[in-house]
């Protein structure tokens, strides 16, 4: 990675942080005043992000986005890709055994009808409570 990766990684990160930057207005309006400047690797991190308002059929899907956002590990991506797509979380193949505590980050990072999404594309965990 290289270092203006880097910084602009960490600068998107803590932005997302933010409630009022995860709105689709938000990202979007970061798309119109930037995008045209970016080159390589933080064209594809802002190409991934960008893809989550665009309905275009271009983009990747939001599993391949959530994949991108572990793969480089920004944490505040995957909780907005979860925010906009929680029937994602049905794709990727969480074992049972860490359900639990892949509950409590999204109560945590999360919105709550995201937690409500995602428990609804679960319902076999809620078997036998």
């Amino acid at each position: 990675k290289n270092s203006s990766f880097e910084v602009t990684f960490l600068l998107l990160n803590t932005w997302l942080s933010y409630k009022e930057n995860r709105s689709k207005s938000s990202i979007m309006h970061l798309e119109q005043r930037c995008y045209f400047n970016f080159t390589g690797d933080v064209k594809i991190l802002f190409s991934h992000l960008f893809a989550l308002c665009n309905n275009n059929a271009d983009n990747p899907s939001p599993n391949e986005i959530m994949d991108y956002f572990v793969r480089i590990e920004m944490w505040n991506g995957v909780s907005l890709v979860l925010d906009s797509n929680p029937a994602v979380v049905k794709t990727i193949g969480l074992d049972t055994k860490v359900m639990a505590d892949f509950l409590s980050t999204v109560g945590r990072c999360c919105r709550l009808t995201t937690m409500w999404g995602v428990l609804c594309n679960e319902q076999d965990l809620l078997e036998g409570v």
